[in-house]
């Protein structure tokens, strides 16, 4: 054994070293200086030698170069692979050292293209150098961003944002939203980002990256607007340290020193929006324009122009566009005075299409003619303003001849009066008196009883019938308090608000034991947003947070608490569509806090 070991240094000593490419760090992270080492034994250094040239290349910057001339002593796997042709003794060397500064971007990247000027002719050292450029631990492990599909908008005028998600090695997870409010100045449809897909990045190890459309939004007022910075909280990985540890053994003490990183909790948050809105331009305006900007198509017809008087005629409407994300404005009808109409039915969808929401509004109103005759029913129009375009638009429907005629009139019950006495029976035809006999009824007698037999004259009588009016009182209350119960909506609403919460909040358990998270934040916002519309018979779906915020202080709640109903709506619904959920115990506290609140309100 001692003999081949022999053997195996002696080789080394006859092996020479060859130019080399190194590093002067193992890790090269992103915005860093580093230096690349060209090392070339002085024994093959070049007689005719000129100068050394870096191209660099990936936003790779060269700040200088230099060179000395060093012992190269080899290290253990040198000697190891020496045995197989390497070089393993020491030996003198030019080293060439350029120093570089790393780019922001990290990555598999090529540093460049180094060549050597020897003999008046340039000779290509290496034509690519590959460097894997790492990000800094001190640096954010996520890197998150977002970007509006438009900067300059109409008022009204729809448009996106995207969110972004970088995550870089040293990544740790425990990544949870913070923060993902727009702001009050904004009408919102918020994307489900419960399925947002994290992807490898080509060229990288270990990072992953995740873009999605987050929400679709329109301004509610003009001028300069911001989105607020959304703000996430993670963990990664610390820099690493350096520990040294120190060990008594008897009377001897030894010493062992080895690196250590540990997770650190942080925050990163994206760089607030800034979006200007243009007003609306006054000129060309209509004077029925109806509010509503983006691409909208209009159509109305009636289901028939001919009908009797008593049957129903039907208006149908339908509006479609992708303006404000679920609403839309009713366009102005004609008058209707010669006809009776019901309250119109009103249905309202919302749809993810390509990279916009569509809205579309149905109108069903129904109209019964008063009188028969031929009715002018004059063209509906409706308009809006085409961002796209930069002009308003209007569609028109009609106008509508209606032809009512009138209706068949019930059958009139056949009455014949009583002959008095003393004239003359009328004659009586063979059918008649078919029909009459037919017809008869048979006389019975009647008995004679005692005039004291009479009900009016029992006492019984007068006491049940003394007992029936206060009971005739009582059901007639019940009844009319009941009809005007019913009559009034914001009672009745009222009345089911306490029963409607229950269920929400039963359903939010039931999501919560199976853990689908997105219907229990789901059932917890809706459920809150409920309460106050069927207390208050207002309707809070749809309204911005300082609508809401006013309309609760108008019917007198504390400001602490409209505060609290504020803060818990924004939660849900961020939480809600965040890549991420609350643990179990934290989703429990979150019911149990949000169910205490509900019946502290008293509106």
């Amino acid at each position: 054994m001692k003999r081949f070991l022999l053997l195996c240094l002696g080789l080394t000593a006859f092996v020479g070293a060859r130019p080399s490419l190194q590093f002067d760090k193992d890790r090269i992270e992103a915005g860093q200086t580093f230096n690349l080492q060209f090392i070339v034994p002085v024994q093959e250094l070049p007689q005719n030698r000129g100068a050394l040239h870096l191209e660099t290349h990936d936003n790779f910057k060269l700040l200088g170069l230099d060179s000395a001339d060093q012992v190269m002593r080899p290290d253990m796997d040198e000697i190891f692979n020496s045995f197989f042709g390497g070089g393993g003794r020491a030996y003198k060397a030019r080293v060439y050292s350029f120093k570089v500064k790393a780019p922001k971007k990290t990555g598999l990247l090529d540093l460049g293209k180094l060549t050597w000027n020897i003999g008046g002719e340039a000779n290509v050292v290496s034509s690519k150098i590959p460097v894997e450029v790492q990000r800094s631990y001190n640096d954010d492990a996520l890197a998150v961003s977002l970007t509006p599909s438009k900067k300059t908008i109409y008022e009204g005028e729809q448009f996106s944002v995207t969110l972004s998600l970088h995550t870089f090695e040293h990544f740790q997870g425990g990544l949870q939203a913070t923060d993902m409010s727009t702001g009050n100045d904004f009408i919102v449809h918020r994307n489900d980002l419960s399925n947002m897909e994290f992807k490898h990045v080509e060229g990288t190890r270990r990072e992953m990256k995740a873009t999605t459309r987050f929400a679709w939004l329109s301004p509610t007022k003009s001028g300069s607007l911001q989105i607020p910075s959304f703000k996430f909280k993670y963990t990664k990985l610390g820099e690493p340290k350096v520990v040294e540890e120190k060990k008594q053994m008897g009377n001897m003490s030894f010493s062992s020193r080895s690196v250590k990183q540990e997770p650190i909790e942080t925050e990163t948050a994206t760089a607030p929006l800034n979006i200007t809105v243009l007003p609306l331009p006054t000129e060309g305006k209509p004077a029925d324009f109806s509010g509503m900007v983006g691409s909208y198509s209009f159509d109305a017809n009636f289901d028939k122009t001919n009908l009797k008087v008593g049957e129903a005629l039907t208006l149908s409407i339908s509006i479609k566009g992708d303006g404000i994300p679920g609403t839309i404005t009713d366009p102005k009808l004609p008058d209707f005075s010669d006809f009776r109409s019901v309250p119109p039915e009103n249905s309202i969808n919302k749809k993810i299409k390509g990279t916009k929401v569509i809205t579309s509004k149905d109108i069903k109103v129904f109209l019964y003619p008063k009188k028969k005759g031929t009715f002018e029913i004059p063209a509906i129009t409706y308009s809006w303003f085409n961002p796209a375009k930069k002009k308003y638009e209007t569609a028109s429907a009609g106008p509508w001849t209606i032809e009512v005629e009138k209706g068949e009139a019930p059958a009139e019950p056949v009455y014949q009066a009583p002959v008095s006495a003393g004239t003359s029976t009328p004659a009586v035809q063979k059918q008649e008196i078919e029909f009459l006999g037919s017809d008869i009824r048979f006389i019975h007698a009647i008995t004679d009883k005692s005039e004291t037999a009479a009900p009016h004259r029992s006492i019984l009588f007068w006491v049940l019938f003394a007992a029936a009016i206060p009971f005739y009182l009582i059901v007639n209350f019940a009844i009319t308090r009941k009809r005007k119960r019913n009559s009034n909506t914001a009672l009745v609403r009222k009345g089911k608000a306490n029963k409607l919460l229950k269920e929400k909040f039963a359903k939010a358990r039931t999501a919560l034991k199976s853990g689908d998270g997105k219907a229990f934040y789901a059932a917890l916002e809706n459920g809150l947003i409920d309460y106050l519309s069927n207390l208050t018979n207002t309707e809070f779906k749809g309204m911005t947070r300082p609508q809401m915020k006013q309309e609760l202080s108008k019917r007198g709640v504390k400001e602490e608490t409209i505060e609290a109903i504020n803060s818990w709506l924004e939660k849900c619904s961020f939480v809600r569509f965040a890549p991420v959920t609350a643990s179990t115990e934290e989703q429990s506290q979150m019911l149990a806090d949000v169910e205490k609140l509900c019946g502290a309100l008293k509106l």
